[in-house]
């Protein structure tokens, strides 16, 4: 299901200059989100930004590892937010130069198959409204919109899209 990649659990000491590396290969979406190009303080919420309610412990952050430890991609998901049979996908980033390959499709491939297997029924999440290209990714996968909403801190309106498992 996932190639040569693997899904690998991220730690902020250990991992925080892969991710800057794979944030730096994603600048389009990373400047779209925040007017800025990643660097370490980005690095510090993409490990630290955690939904209402919830501690760091209650957060999954992964990169797509190839073989050679090199990041395609991050993935940070939140399991039973906001209900118990949910699981919030808070990002899914593929780098710029990886797009189009199918490599976001297997993703969540294996996010979907790692939910279920947890007991999760539904996946949900939240898309910038002026970042087309990732609604119609989501929508391609099955995914549906539920409602609008603003962003947490920021004017950006963003899409609330959800998936049944």
């Amino acid at each position: 299901m996932t190639g040569e990649w693997q899904l690998a659990l991220l730690k902020e000491e250990a991992d925080g200059a892969r991710v800057l590396a794979c944030a730096e290969r994603s600048s389009d979406y990373i400047l779209l989100e925040t007017g800025r190009v990643p660097d370490a303080i980005w690095v510090q919420g993409f490990f630290n930004d955690i939904p209402p309610g919830r501690t760091k412990d209650d957060i999954l952050m992964f990169g797509v590892e190839q073989p050679d430890g090199r990041l395609s991609g991050l993935l940070g998901m939140s399991p039973g937010y906001e209900t118990a049979t949910e699981w919030y996908i808070g990002l899914l980033l593929i780098c710029e130069d990886e797009r189009g390959a199918g490599l976001g499709h297997g993703v969540l491939q294996a996010v979907k198959a790692l939910a279920k297997s947890a007991g999760a029924e539904r996946l949900k999440l939240a898309v910038l409204a002026n970042n087309p290209d990732a609604l119609r990714f989501w929508e391609r996968e099955g995914f549906t919109r539920v409602q609008a909403a603003s962003g947490d801190g920021d004017d950006d309106e963003r899409v609330v899209l959800h998936l049944f498992l």
